[in-house]
């Protein structure tokens, strides 16, 4: 992959810009005030984990200015911020945004949360590459459901889109594992000839030189799954040391231990940093696990693995109904699974398969649905356990498998498969980032939409109010490095996630005592309290805790590229 500039280039140019003590001020001459916005009076946290200190910080031309004593310069916005605290945009590591920011460029439900950045292409499933037949299959369901088109089959054209309609937030992609074996392989269940994975190499290549940040697997979805250990190897090499592999692991319960090993063996011999998506064990089972999952992340990171891992603070997970289905039945894609689910002679296996995975998390009570796009009584099933649609006796299999032919082999889920304890000792683990594994919504519009699960409106509220303020699993000053610094440390972000001078004036201002979720399970479409102002690119976003409708979001590039 030819670079004009090397990512270890990049990061050591990018770091003498920033270079100067905290009250640095950039000169500017593009108005006779000191800065563009004034933050006076608030309790400074840097984002690198030091603890908060008394001060002001001073925008300039969209980026920090000065961090300091300020109170003799000029200004033509001032924010009041005596009794709040001021910190740097968080950075959302793993979201699904994706095609919800083309639909509602205000990302509502993630603005109003403090993120400034989100970072897509998650799961093994990117918006690019496409083939023709998979951009026109795309098209269609985005014509029927949102009025929109599908006009793009690579990066470059995605990333145009992105910036002509205009957006709240940043925004980065990684490119899909699953997505580039679908363009090469399809649906099926074959492993990659040298051929194949050469073809995928190229694709992924082509991405990274259009700004794609690293590779995402998920590998317990098709067609990612299909792949071999070997093959993801292979692909990962493609970026030459200098990216980042995120995997949803292929196991999360049973063989989290065994999935865990595979990860790391991969990004070694890839000779890659590796993230895991969303850490967790599943099923009660499982719980007795994570210290000895700790302790193999920590020894790999010991022996020189540049290792991270994210996860979301809250105890059920959310996936598609098909999950609890195994991987042998989705082979071929939504119309052979939705045929298969047909299919009376294989009912008898699919039951027994559903019942087993269904046994892990708990029982029919532990799976929530959350949203159905076609079914007329959806708000019917919306936000309800199985356990509580069969108590009229029915058949809860039967239910899943209506449901979802209903879907045409869609709908989600909330599984209820963690508890505090295990969401508690992750969350704590330094390398840990905070994420939310959600999307976009808001309660007006396209977008506001079935049950989902409420990290799409509550993540970074809950975390910095439930657990670093009221249960103290972490310092305030640690819980905003592990949503700011961290995550931008993580993707070579040398001018974002820090409060200093020269960096991109990504800002949060928050009530450190209010701040709070209100998105709960049966009514997730709430927006949290105590986010008073967010500043994208020197630009206000939320001023008062309400939307002003600014647009001033960039799609950032790999720094490699």
């Amino acid at each position: 992959m030819r670079r004009s500039l090397s990512r270890r280039q990049f990061l050591k140019n990018s770091a003498l810009l920033a270079l100067g003590g905290p009250s640095m001020m950039i000169a500017s001459c593009s108005s006779r005030k000191d800065f563009d916005i004034l933050i006076r009076g608030g309790l400074i946290f840097d984002g690198a984990g030091r603890e908060g200190f008394a001060g002001d910080v001073g925008i300039k031309a969209g980026k920090i200015a000065a961090v300091g004593d300020l109170a003799k310069k000029s200004t033509e916005r001032t924010i009041a911020a005596s009794g709040l605290a001021v910190c740097p945009g968080f950075i959302d590591f793993h979201s699904h945004s994706d095609d919800d920011l083309l639909i509602d460029s205000r990302a509502e439900s993630k603005i109003r949360q403090g993120v400034t950045t989100e970072v897509t292409g998650q799961d093994g499933n990117s918006m690019a590459p496409l083939t023709e037949t998979m951009r026109e299959k795309m098209d269609e369901h985005w014509r029927k459901k949102y009025g929109t088109v599908v006009d793009w089959t690579d990066f470059a054209g995605y990333f145009s889109r992105l910036e002509a309609r205009h957006i709240a937030v940043n925004i980065i992609s990684m490119v899909g594992q699953g997505t580039l074996r679908a363009c090469v392989i399809g649906e099926d269940n074959k492993p990659a000839t040298s051929a194949d994975i050469a073809a995928m190499q190229n694709l992924a290549q082509q991405a990274f030189q259009q700004g794609a940040y690293g590779i995402s697997s998920g590998l317990e979805y098709t067609p990612g799954s299909f792949a071999s250990t070997e093959e993801i190897i292979e692909l990962c090499k493609v970026m030459e040391g200098q990216g980042i592999y995120s995997t949803h692991m292929r196991n999360e319960d049973d063989f989290l231990l065994e999935a865990v090993d595979e990860a790391i063996r991969i990004a070694r011999e890839g000779g890659v940093a590796l993230n895991i998506s969303h850490l967790k064990a599943s099923g009660a089972k499982n719980w007795h696990k994570v210290p000895e999952l700790l302790a193999k992340l920590f020894d790999a990171s010991a022996s020189g693995l540049r290792l991270t891992c994210d996860r979301y603070p809250y105890i059920a997970y959310n996936t598609g109904l098909s999950s609890l289905f195994l991987l042998w039945s989705h082979e071929g894609g939504n119309e052979k699974f939705v045929e298969r689910l047909n299919d009376p002679s294989l009912r008898e296996r699919l039951g027994a398969e559903v019942a087993g995975e269904v046994e892990k998390i708990g029982g029919w009570q532990s799976v929530m649905i959350s949203s159905l796009q076609k079914n007329p009584q959806r708000e019917k099933y919306e936000g309800k356990s199985f356990a509580d649609l069969i108590k009229d006796g029915s058949d809860p299999f039967q239910l899943l498998v209506d449901l979802i032919i209903q879907e045409d082999g869609e709908g989600s889920m909330v599984g209820f498969g963690m508890n505090e304890e295990e969401l508690s000792t992750i969350l704590a683990y330094p390398p840990c980032m905070i994420a939310s594994d959600g999307s976009a919504l808001a309660i007006d519009g396209p977008l506001h939409k079935g049950n989902p699960h409420p990290r799409s409106y509550g993540t970074f509220p809950r975390v910095l109010g439930k657990y670093a303020r009221d249960e103290k699993i972490f310092t305030l000053a640690e819980c905003i490095r592990k949503i700011t610094s961290l995550p931008a440390a993580t993707l070579g972000l040398a001018d974002r996630g820090r409060l200093e001078p020269g960096m991109w004036a990504d800002v949060v201002v928050f009530d450190p005592n209010g701040v709070k979720d209100r998105a709960t399970w049966q009514q997730p479409h709430q927006y949290p309290e105590g986010i008073l102002f967010v500043i994208v690119n020197g630009e206000i976003v939320i001023d008062h805790g309400e939307h002003t409708g600014a647009l001033p979001g960039k799609v950032l590039r790999a720094p490699f590229v």
